[in-house]
């Protein structure tokens, strides 16, 4: 049963590897998603209590790794997938998720500003990487082909409702070059419902699965919110 659904939006409460089964095949056009790599991921889903904390990257891509196989069959043959990491762990998603599509380039997300980190010894941690990948042949990408470098200021800390959240305007225009106008969106890692926001914006439909229920709260509240149509310069939340 959703937790939240509109005209264009379904929201479930859950594992995605358990609600993976209720979803119609081959319908999902957009796989977008930014796993819990390195954060606290708790499930009841296998028979082991499975934690996977900031210390235990490799745990936490087995767990992705487990959560998109289950989701292969909603799959469309022509699906291209957006799938965050970061430098430290793309190696090991692209290992670990070249099997379920073909991984075409790697996009860098240009964050803008400094970062958090060693601020005399190392290099600013102002990006992160998003895997692209698609199904078969996959489609045309929307638009005039640019460059492989994004370039969208992150959610301050003021604004954010998760720790990790994407900013809309990024996620709008990768599902807008990415999905058709007719297509579907699925993020299994919702958290507070940013790629939903966006692909609501734009006119997409989209599902959003999340483990936690706070989140699923926060999602529903931000897509009940009546959503202007995407004019190229969303208001950044």
């Amino acid at each position: 049963t959703p937790y939240y659904q509109d005209d264009a939006v379904t929201i479930y409460h859950g594992d995605c590897r358990d609600v993976a089964p209720s979803l119609i095949a081959k319908s999902v056009d957009l796989l977008l998603t930014d796993p819990p790599y390195g954060m606290a991921f708790l499930s009841g889903w296998n028979v082991s209590t499975l934690v996977v904390r900031s210390d235990g990257v490799r745990q936490g891509i087995r767990v992705v790794r487990s959560a998109l196989n289950e989701l292969e069959p909603t799959y469309s043959d022509a699906m291209h997938a957006l799938v965050f990491c970061h430098w430290e762990s793309w190696p090991d998603f692209y290992d670990n998720l070249c099997h379920l599509f073909s991984i075409r380039n790697a996009l860098i997300w240009s964050k803008g500003g400094g970062g958090m980190g060693d601020l005399r010894h190392e290099y600013a941690k102002d990006y992160e990487i998003i895997l692209f990948g698609a199904r078969g042949r996959g489609r045309e990408l929307a638009g005039k082909r640019t460059g492989a470098v994004l370039s969208a200021r992150r959610v301050s800390g003021a604004d954010r409702d998760v720790p990790f959240q994407k900013p809309v305007p990024l996620l709008a225009e990768l599902i807008e070059r990415h999905c058709p106008p007719d297509g579907l969106v699925l993020d299994p890692f919702m958290g507070s419902g940013s790629t939903l926001v966006a692909a609501k914006q734009l006119g997409r439909k989209a599902i959003g699965i999340e483990i936690e229920e706070r989140y699923c709260h926060i999602a529903a509240k931000r897509c009940a919110q009546e959503v202007l149509s995407f004019s190229g310069t969303p208001e950044q939340t």
